[in-house]
């Protein structure tokens, strides 16, 4: 074998060397790769969706508004009329009546119709509210809860939609009703306005 036959089976060794080392780079990089993006978690407040066609993806999770009381267990005793007066049995007088009253078994959890922040709580039983909560939502909603039997949250908790509250009562005599009761009603801005725009109740006209 001559010299230049030997140069030239030395170089190709060389060649296949430098090209094997760079294939085992490469297929480290990539495993590596694949391991730290095993380890990424999603962001809080978004779900993963399944999608049979286009694999997943992901949505922000929305708050929806739900009724204080479960509907399959709630009567609608009064519901808010912002533009007929309704007469009041207890006071003998005829008023816009500004939120909904919804009856159901002493004790029926009451829950937050939306996603927000206890700003008030009344434990003294007013005779006007009896106990109630008041929860500050955003763009400048607020919801008033009152007749409570019982409270269990306190000022300054964060609350979710549907997250309990309180339990169905009679501890308000403003207008009286037969049967233990919730009283709803909605505030945007400071102003009384129809929790029908909002709360979807059994046979209402919702907005």
């Amino acid at each position: 074998m001559d010299i230049r036959t030997a140069t030239q089976m030395e170089r190709t060794r060389r060649n296949a060397i430098a090209i094997s080392t760079l294939l085992v780079v490469l297929m480290l990089g990539l495993t590596t790769t694949f391991i730290a993006m095993s380890f990424v978690h999603h962001d809080k407040g978004v779900v993963e969706i399944p999608d049979p066609v286009n694999g997943p993806s992901t949505q922000p999770v929305v708050a929806t508004w739900v009724m204080p009381v479960n509907a399959a267990s709630a009567t609608v005793l009064k519901a808010a009329d912002f533009d007929m007066l309704q007469y009041n049995a207890t006071t003998k007088w005829y008023e816009f009546d500004l939120g909904y009253t919804l009856g159901a078994t002493a004790g029926t959890k009451v829950v937050a119709c939306y996603d927000g922040e206890v700003t008030s709580v009344i434990e003294s039983g007013d005779a006007s509210t009896g106990r109630l909560v008041r929860i500050k939502h955003a763009d400048g909603m607020e919801t008033v809860y009152s007749s409570l039997a019982e409270i269990t949250v306190k000022v300054g908790d964060k609350v979710k939609s549907g997250d309990q509250i309180g339990t169905v009562g009679n501890s308000a005599n403003y207008e009286a009703f037969d049967m233990p009761h919730v009283r709803l009603m909605t505030y945007k801005d400071g102003k009384p306005v129809n929790p029908e725009n909002f709360v979807e109740f059994p046979g209402g006209e919702n907005k």
